[in-house]
Formats: C-alpha cells, structure tokens, sequence
C-alpha cells in the first residue's frame, strides 16, 4: 500500500484544514497517526488557486498556478485575504491592484471577480479549494470525509468568520468547530502537552497574512492575551518586493516596463516566489525566464542572478513591520521579551532566514518549530478533531 493510499478503519474521520492565502493544506488523525493530505506531486501544500477555463469545470490547486502563468485573467489566487471584506475595502483594493482578473461590485456592496467564465464570489472561490481539499482525502483514505475542524485567522472579524464557514459548507463540509491559527499551530507543536504555566509568542508569518498572538497556557488550556496582524502582509508581498526590484533593473537597462502586462508581470512575480524560496537556502538564485518581454525589436530572455543581500535590503520593510506589530501586540499583554517562555514560529515565511534572524535578534531569543511551519496549523486542527473524537491523547 502506498503512502498516497490509506484505508482508514474509522467510518468517520474529521478534517483539519488550514485555508491559506497562497497555499492550503489539510490533515487528520487516523489509526493512531497524523496524515497530511497531497496532492497528485505529493505535496501537502496545495497552492490556492482556482483556474476557470471557458468550457468545463474548475481547475484547483497544482495545474492551476501553472495556467495562472499563461491565462492569468481566468486565473484566481489570494482569495482568503478578501473572504467576508466588502468591496470597498483596502484588502479588495490591494488584491484588485495585484491580479490579471477584473474586480467589481455586486449590488449587495461585497467584490465579485470576473473572467470569461461568468463572475465569481469569493466565498465561491474558496469553497473550490475546501472542495478540492477533501475530495483528495477521499481518495486517499477511500473514506467519505464530511466533517472538519477549519482555522481562522487570529485577526478575523465576524464576518470573515462567517464567510470562511459558509465556504467549507459549500464543499460538502460540516464545520464541527473553528479554531483560531495560532492555537492550532501551538497544538501541533505538542506544546498543550506541558504541564504548568507559561507565555508564548506565535509568530504567524503566511503566504498573505501575517498574524501575531501572546498566549497564557495553563496546562492544556491556552488563552489568549493579545492578538494581532496584517492581512496583507505575507509572502506574496515578498514576492512582489523581488519582482519589482528586477522590474527596475530592466526599465534602466531597456527602457521597459514589466509591469505594464499583465502576463509578463505575473510570469515575473511567480518566478519571484520559486527564487525567494531559494534563497532560503543558498547565497544567489539564478532568475530565468524565456521570452518575458520584448526590447529593440526582439524578445529578450531574462536571465539574471538574484543574491540574498538584494532580497534581503528590499524586504527589510516588511519583515520589520512584523517586528512592530509583534512588539505592539506584547505590550498590548503587558509583556516584556524577557516574560517569554517560548516563541513559536508558523508559516511559510518563517523558512527566510532573515525573518528567523530579526526575530531572535529583537526578542532575545530563536523560535522554534517541532514541525513543519507550513503545514502545522492544519496538524492542529486534526489533533483538536481527533481529541474530539477521544482518538488522540
């Protein structure tokens, strides 16, 4: 049998599942063992993206942001940064300011996005990616799966909360309970497991929200002390900072402007994301596009070398905004850096070793993370079903 497959002795299992801004991901608690839910590559991490073709039905995930690249007007992604905000709101202006696809209002005040396909609400957009979610974990536990625990931002409003719900219900889910992200994240870390009191720091740093939580823990109880965050700041605007770093560079060499189409800039942001990931782990990541724009008559191929010194000086704003709304939320508690037992570190962004960097400089001392920051929200959300379920200690 292979790891894709699992035949669950269980009639019932419970979904955790963790919508996220560029990726989602999911997992749950069978037969004594927690088990991430993949995708055809095997990856946990689901890139949240809808892709909607003229004829036929919605493409979600992998394929997706592949076609994003070509078709970027039928192609949709971010979605969770405008679940239950009204049209008139700054997440739907910086969203609408960011994609290929056309943003409009509906006549109840919430943003509608249009491609040819017809017009599509957010709350419809994301209960494709819910959708798809648990049609994988079908597959691989050959197991109906009706029932989820979902997590919500730490800074969501009621009506994200809401919004967030009436997607997964759209898919076929029936939501037992909510869970806040940071929690979730603090329970798959094993950290309910300590017996006596603490502060904790969860430091939340996503493909699209950054949020920021200082939890009181009393045994296996977690109460939260402070909460709070940007929604619109993320990976994504990493990307972004990489992309028009090398927008420019190309504007004073060839006197273009990548931004200007909208094909080119998304091929350029998407190429952003891969070399940001790289620079993770190497000095320089090689930038390389074929045929991105065209200049004296021609297409050019892009082909540049990328250091983390030239990232690093660009998302210095970012990271230190981070920094800020974590030090304003611990005052907000009443906390010193010193008052901490622990930090805890969540999100895909906490992988750039400058974040990690700022993080253990400023508050005197490393986040840790026991497991993988990108999927842990969606390990605890299974943990919190199973326990419901008393299949879990």
């Amino acid at each position: 049998m292979t790891e894709q497959t699992v035949v669950a002795n269980r009639a019932e299992i419970v979904l955790g599942i963790d919508l996220g801004t560029s990726f989602s991901t999911a997992a749950a608690w069978v037969d004594g063992k927690m088990h991430l839910i993949t995708d055809s590559r095997g990856e946990a991490c689901i890139p949240s993206v809808v892709y909607f073709p003229t004829q036929g039905a919605p493409v979600i995930g992998a394929y997706a942001a592949k076609m994003r690249l070509s078709e970027p007007t039928q192609s949709i992604g971010g979605i969770k940064r405008v679940l239950g905000r009204p049209y008139d709101s700054g997440e739907v202006r910086i969203l609408d300011a960011h994609s290929a696809v056309k943003i409009e209002k509906a006549p109840n005040g919430s943003p509608v996005l249009c491609t040819r396909a017809g017009t599509h609400t957010p709350v419809e957009i994301a209960s494709h990616i819910y959708r798809q979610l648990r049609e994988l974990a079908e597959a691989r536990f050959r197991s109906s799966c009706k029932k989820a625990v979902i997590t919500i931002p730490a800074t969501a409003n009621a009506q994200t909360e809401a919004a967030t719900i009436m997607a997964a219900r759209a898919a076929g889910l029936d939501v037992i309970r909510t869970v806040s992200e940071p929690v979730a994240g603090a329970i798959a870390q094993q950290l309910d497991q300590f017996q006596g009191e603490r502060r904790l720091l969860v430091y939340d740093f996503g493909g699209g929200t950054f949020d920021v939580t200082v939890l009181h823990q009393q045994n296996q109880e977690f109460r939260v002390l402070a909460l709070g965050g940007d929604s619109c700041l993320g990976g994504d605007d990493l990307d972004l900072e990489l992309a028009q770093l090398v927008s420019s560079f190309i504007f004073h060499s060839h006197k273009v402007d990548l931004s200007k189409d909208v094909v080119t800039w998304d091929r350029l942001v998407r190429e952003s994301e891969v070399v940001k990931r790289g620079l993770s782990s190497v000095m320089a990541a090689p930038m390389r596009i074929k045929e991105l724009f065209s200049a004296q008559g021609r297409r050019r191929d892009l082909d540049l070398t990328v250091t983390r010194a030239d990232a690093e000086a660009r998302w210095e704003p970012l990271i230190q905004r981070s920094i800020q709304l974590t030090a304003t939320t611990m005052m907000q508690a009443g906390l010193r850096p010193e008052d901490l037992d622990a930090i805890l570190l969540v999100g895909g962004s906490t992988y750039v070793p400058m974040v990690r960097s700022k993080v253990a400089k400023t508050f005197g001392k490393p986040g840790v993370h026991q497991s993988d920051p990108q999927t842990a929200v969606a390990e605890g959300a299974a943990l919190m079903a199973a326990r419901a379920l008393s299949l879990a200690a």
